[in-house]
């Protein structure tokens, strides 16, 4: 029987580190859930097969798949159904490691072909393991691949699709702005200047009118001048407008309430946040296959680091709360009374304050995924 204090000790073994161990794991899918690249192609699920030992591949693309080209070489029998490639390994008592290799290609229903992945895997059997006196499980190891595994897609995070009569609302009102030929982050900071300057004379505390209210009929409200808007008005446009202009963008918002007014009991009636609520945009651009980080309200363009890359609002609060990193922080902010545009050191940035309070280690940050895929 094992004692209370060996209770509290965990098992730093190969044994403890299984996927359902109650030992804390930093794991990488929830980051590139929330901040997934597009990818022509990559597996959207890797299962077993229902016998035997051996996988199924499904894939998934960024166009309308249509089919797959396969060549493989190996010791495993490999079929293919659509998305799915199935490859199992007959010889489940091999004393010897087995290997195969696939070559995929993906073709769109209009013919287009994505480049050659390399899959290379291996089948290292318990028998052989139970003939040097190891008792293990059977494995299939995925041992080299230029394929990712998507925990989402780019489309995943665009909750309001555009209608036609919101991208013609969009190009007669900042089409003009923008040049097809440059890179969506450039398109970008000019639709968010212009959404700006739209808000100057109208920054304030929108009325109950604006709740929930299309964002293109509050943009009507701003500039007709019957109301106000924050950062949560600034950002639904301005994520809207880069939307129906074909530059996926999404909304952030971010608050920590730590305790909620349940009740109107005394010691119940009011709220605490450790973090305060505010809303900001992210945007996807393909060139660079980044999510890069805008906020409008603050009129901030975007941030970089001392390699001068663009950076989301994961990595902005990473870098804010490790002073080391802070320090090479550069922020672009516009300036809408000249309409120029200034690059600020972190420390000297007049939203340095707020940025610390915002990106603040105890904020919660919410991303919106739909929910209809």
């Amino acid at each position: 029987m094992s004692t209370p204090s060996e209770n509290r000790v965990p098992d730093p073994t190969l044994k403890g580190l299984e996927q359902n161990s109650d030992i804390l794991v930093f794991g990488n899918q929830q980051h590139w859930e929330l901040y997934p690249t597009d990818e022509a192609l990559s597996f959207s699920s890797i299962e077993r097969t229902s016998s035997g030992i051996g996988l199924v591949l499904t894939l998934a693309t960024s166009f309308e798949f249509g089919s797959l080209e396969v060549t493989d070489e190996g010791h495993a029998i490999v079929s293919t159904e659509g998305p799915d490639i199935t490859i199992t390994f007959p010889d489940e008592k091999a004393m010897e490691p087995q290997f195969h290799t696939l070559s995929v290609v993906a073709i769109s229903t209009n013919g287009e072909r994505t480049a050659p992945h390399n899959l290379k895997f291996q089948f290292a059997s318990k028998a052989r393991d139970a003939a040097n006196g190891r008792t293990t499980n059977d494995r299939v190891i995925v041992k080299e691949t230029d394929l990712k595994l998507s925990y989402s897609f780019i489309n995943d995070w665009i909750i309001d699709i555009p209608t036609d009569e919101d991208c013609d609302y969009a190009q007669k009102r900042w089409g003009d702005l923008i040049s097809a030929e440059a890179a969506p982050y450039s398109r970008a900071r000019v639709v968010a200047r212009a959404v700006i300057d739209d808000f100057e004379p109208q920054r304030g505390t929108p009325s109950d009118a604006m709740n929930r209210l299309h964002p293109f009929r509050q943009h009507e409200r701003i500039l007709a001048k019957i109301d106000y808007g924050w950062c949560a008005n600034m950002a639904e446009i301005l994520c809207h407008a880069l939307n129906s202009l074909h530059i996926p963008a999404r909304l952030l918002r971010m608050r920590n309430t730590y305790h909620q007014a349940e009740s109107d009991e005394p010691g119940h009636n009011f709220e605490v946040l450790l973090a305060g609520g505010h809303t900001i945009v992210e945007i996807f651009d393909l060139t660079l296959q980044q999510w890069i980080w805008i906020d409008p309200s603050s009129r901030q363009l975007g941030a970089s680091d001392a390699g001068g890359h663009y950076l989301n609002l994961a990595e902005i609060h990473h870098r804010v709360n490790q002073p080391h990193q802070a320090a090479d922080l550069k922020l672009d902010r516009y300036d809408p009374t000249t309409g120029k545009e200034i690059t600020d050191d972190f420390a000297d940035s007049p939203v340095f304050t707020n940025m610390l309070h915002y990106a603040k280690r105890e904020q919660r940050f919410y991303y919106f995924k739909r929910r209809d895929l």
